[in-house]
């Protein structure tokens, strides 16, 4: 297999550099809106927050932290190599680490989307048997591929080979994203009809308009998702090595951005509608609780009238 130069790792480590950078832009953006009220920076009392995404949140920031540390190493290793002598270790621990986040991350915002299908259809357990069975084929493939990482050491030397090798890690990565993209078109679709059919039994426009909100925001980041890792698959099929690492390198930011985006846009749209509500009802308090202030002093001056005629007549 033909090896990258130095510079087209330096070209690859600085496209995932730039995506990380927007990354870590949506993931703040994301930890506001989990860990602060919607108005000011209040901390939000612990039953308040969804530590679900959280965690999840956190697992794919650590997984693609690790594997852009790691990527920064072996590119300057690529430039300055070390000498290889006969106490040097066979095994590529570098290789193994950026395999193993790559597929933890993907493993991570796959049962994520499986939860959220859960969810929707009122946690019908038929839903989502299918989808379960994607992710333990994933998972195994997982295994099966650090397996060969730690164990054949005198074959797997680096972290992205192409399937066309006739027994290596190509020929376990290729069913492994082959079964996240399916995963992930099975999902988005029964999320998006299961919404749409719901907007449509709807009769409210406000109703409508947001089942049609979160299908759009499903939609633009499931297509995100699913570009990226259609790309991760298809490019195992090609006998170009700076493709599949350029590819790989950028397929951990995109997951993370994708993933935080429907966080966010979510939230956000909670928070707006909150305070339209607040701003309605403010809006109705002030309308009806105290009259103007002329009918107020009209009404006090005409019963002062009132009572000053009635002691005259008296008198």
């Amino acid at each position: 297999m033909a090896t990258n130069t130095p510079e087209q790792n330096v070209l690859a480590i600085f496209v995932e550099a730039i995506l990380y950078g927007l990354y870590l832009a949506t993931l703040l953006h994301c930890l506001r809106w989990m860990l602060y009220e919607n108005e000011g920076w209040k901390i939000k009392k612990r039953a308040s927050i969804p530590w679900t995404m959280f965690i999840s949140t956190m697992i794919i920031f650590i997984c693609s932290f690790v594997n852009l540390i790691l990527h920064l190493k072996s590119t300057t290793l690529s430039i300055h190599p070390k000498p290889v002598t006969p106490s040097t270790p066979k095994m590529n621990w570098e290789a193994t680490a950026i395999c193993a986040t790559a597929n933890v991350t993907a493993l991570t915002a796959d049962l994520i989307l499986i939860y959220r299908c859960w969810i929707v259809y009122s946690r019908s357990r038929k839903v989502v048997i299918f989808p379960i069975f994607l992710w333990v084929g994933g998972l195994v493939c997982a295994i099966i591929q650090a397996y060969w990482q730690i164990v054949q050491t005198q074959v797997v030397i680096t972290a992205w080979q192409p399937a066309a090798m006739k027994v290596g890690l190509g020929t376990i990565l290729t069913p492994f994203w082959g079964s996240t993209v399916a995963l992930n078109l099975y999902t988005t679709s029964m999320i998006v009809y299961r919404i749409w059919t719901a907007a449509h039994e709807s009769i409210g426009t406000d109703s409508l308009r947001e089942f049609k909100f979160i299908i759009r925001v499903i939609t633009e980041s499931g297509v995100l998702y699913l570009a990226i890792i259609i790309a991760h698959f298809v490019v195992w099929f090609t006998p170009n090595a700076f493709a599949i690492v350029m590819v790989s390198n950028m397929n951990l930011p995109i997951i993370g951005i994708a993933f935080n985006l429907i966080l966010i846009r979510t939230s956000k749209r909670r928070a707006d509608d909150l305070k339209e509500m607040n701003r309605d009802l403010v809006s109705d308090l002030e309308f009806n609780a105290v009259p103007p202030v002329g009918s107020m002093k009209f009404t006090i001056e005409q019963s002062m009238y009132r009572s000053r005629a009635e002691s005259t007549s008296t008198s």
